[in-house]
């Protein structure tokens, strides 16, 4: 239903029509703030164990896409800050981050509740919770998404309320900011998911000395993708003489018919200038359109090194890259909960934050498959990964840990 606020009466002969646009803008604004967003759900953002014992989980009752957090035990002494948490669509990586942001501030013992919304991809909606956020008690808003990210940044730069971004493609990139080594200069302080070409490079050449050809494996239609991973990697193998060949895919739904139809043709091409593919790589972006077929990729991929920037495409087994140089969303999402805490508790400038880049990389190593091409990993590799599975496929560390019975 729609609610006017304030007394006006609406006579369409008299009204003036400044004041009638007036009323029905804030009826619309209104009308957006008290409906559930359609198709909108939040019932999958689940919670670690951990977090069942620390925290409560409640979903509203009258609009699914909301959910109520708060702390079941007193971690501090004043009021609770309130966090507003901004997400665009259901995201097993969203869940992975929320988790993350409430064991650090638990750890931390800093008194907070959060309000999660899934705006469903809807700007209209993003732009309602943003504009009303001061006015309902917020402290600060807490983006997961590269579509939350853009949606603070085409709209609420200088905002009312600090902002930290996560699990979000590199805002350099795409130009949301200036430099890595920088501030944003407003109130938006951010995070990201991309490792820098440069350091991607100088892992990539240790691994094979004499690269000649890549395959860049990727999702056209992923715009983030497309700016922040394939364009610098291609340009930047273009500069060292590299040949680059493209095989793309247009959605999720489409890619494992696709990728089937192209790779056996893309193998060949390989085999043409380097018949064994001892100087050859597939590379393997960070859609998901694309990773999450890896078990395609590896059967019309045999006998050829598979890397990618992400490290969830390093995973038990044989069906597996067999590095990844990437950075785990866990991570991210832990880098950026400590910035929320810096501009909360330490009252730091949220402009003042340089990027947000996980250091070193999240390296990932797959042995069983190292083993198969006969690929030697180099030994500072294995000394600085965070993940590592063994010449049986097993996992063996994890986050730096040794998870070995």
């Amino acid at each position: 239903m729609v609610q006017l606020i304030g007394s006006f009466e609406v006579v369409p002969q008299q009204i003036n029509n400044r004041k009638f646009w007036l009323i029905c803008l804030l009826s619309t604004v209104v009308w957006f703030a008290n409906t559930p967003v359609a198709n909108a759900d939040i019932s999958w953002m689940a919670f670690s164990d951990t977090n069942k014992i620390n925290w409560s989980r409640t979903i509203d009752n009258e609009d699914p896409s909301r959910l109520y957090v708060k702390t079941h035990t007193e971690v501090g002494v004043s009021a609770p800050k309130k966090v507003l948490v901004i997400v665009a669509k259901k995201s097993g990586s969203y869940k992975l981050a929320l988790n993350k942001l409430l064991e650090v501030f638990f750890q931390e013992k800093y008194l907070a509740e959060f309000e999660v919304v899934n705006i469903a991809g809807s700007e209209e909606v993003g732009l309602v919770l943003l504009t009303q956020a001061k006015a309902k008690g917020f402290d600060l808003v807490f983006t997961m998404g590269s579509e939350s990210a853009a949606l603070v940044h085409k709209h609420y730069k200088n905002g009312a309320l600090p902002v930290v971004t996560s699990i979000n493609k590199d805002p350099v990139t795409l130009g949301q900011v200036n430099s890595y080594t920088e501030g944003s200069g407003t109130n938006i302080a951010t995070t990201t998911l991309n490792v820098p070409t440069d350091i991607q490079l100088n892992y990539l050449f240790q691994l094979n000395r004499g690269l000649k050809q890549v395959v860049l494996l990727y999702n056209h239609n992923h715009k983030q993708v497309v700016a922040t991973e394939v364009k610098p990697f291609r340009k930047a193998m273009m500069e060292q003489d590299i040949r680059v060949i493209d095989v793309t895919v247009e959605s999720r739904e489409k890619a494992r018919e696709q990728l089937e139809k192209s790779l056996p043709k893309t193998m060949n091409l390989l085999r043409e200038v380097d018949p064994n593919l001892n100087h050859s790589i597939v590379w393997i972006t960070s859609s998901t359109a694309i990773f999450s077929n890896l078990d395609i990729i590896s059967h019309y991929s045999k006998g050829v090194a598979l890397v990618s920037t992400n490290p969830n495409a390093v995973k038990a087994g044989g069906e597996s890259a067999v590095v990844a140089i990437g950075v785990d969303r866990r991570n991210n999402a832990h880098l950026a909960a400590i910035y929320a805490l810096r501009i909360l508790r330490d009252k730091e400038n949220p402009g003042d934050l340089e990027v947000g880049v996980v250091t070193p990389p999240d390296i990932a190593l797959n042995f069983k498959v190292a083993r198969e091409l006969g690929l030697k990993i180099p030994f500072s590799f294995l000394e600085s990964a965070s993940f590592v599975y063994d010449h049986n496929g097993e996992l063996v560390r994890s986050f730096g840990q040794d998870v070995r019975p």
